[in-house]
């Protein structure tokens, strides 16, 4: 009865991560550290929790390894006061809708932007350096979407958590000089 249970538990966790358009807790990037992610970038390499993301991505290895570390030269000081104007708030709170931090005790727009300005603070901003700045560790927890609404990708592409990170320095850099 107990294997049972949990064959359904199992099946029903694959199944869930591939509906398109959603993502679920207890997915598969809880389990990716910065680390992981560098070392792919670096080798091509991913470990079996990173691989599953990959493959469930839309992208190619090749696009994910060059996009994660493609690097926007941006002004700390235009980033900073964007992420602290109404319209940089809302941002924030859009694109943490449903990627939050694993501690309930944090504030997710806070716990981002704190990584924003710190990878930006030495004049440019990266997917995998803003991954390395998370003070906490995020998860998904509901509806994922990338920022870059008006970008014409896949469904697949649109609810990934690695496009999550593949646009956000494209739009941050794009919105700095907006309040």
């Amino acid at each position: 009865m107990v294997r049972m249970k949990l064959a359904w538990l199992v099946l029903l966790g694959v199944t869930a991560w591939s509906l398109p358009g959603e993502a679920w807790a207890g997915d598969p990037f809880e389990n990716v550290p910065a680390e992981e992610v560098s070392r792919f970038i670096e080798t091509g390499r991913a470990n079996r929790n990173l691989e599953q993301l990959v493959d469930r991505s839309g992208w190619t290895h090749d696009e994910l390894r060059a996009g994660l570390q493609k690097s926007y030269e941006v002004s700390l000081r235009s980033i900073d006061r964007f992420l602290r104007s109404g319209t940089g708030e809302k941002f924030l709170r859009f694109v943490t809708s449903g990627y939050t931090p694993r501690s309930a005790n944090t504030n997710p727009s806070r716990a981002l932007r704190s990584a924003i300005i710190e990878d930006a603070s030495d004049g440019s901003i990266s997917a995998l350096g803003i991954m390395e700045a998370l003070p906490v560790d995020f998860s998904v927890s509901g509806n994922l979407s990338i920022c870059a609404q008006q970008v014409n990708v896949s469904s697949q592409q649109r609810t990934s958590a690695l496009s999550f990170y593949l646009f956000l320095p494209a739009c941050l850099r794009a919105s700095q000089n907006v309040r």
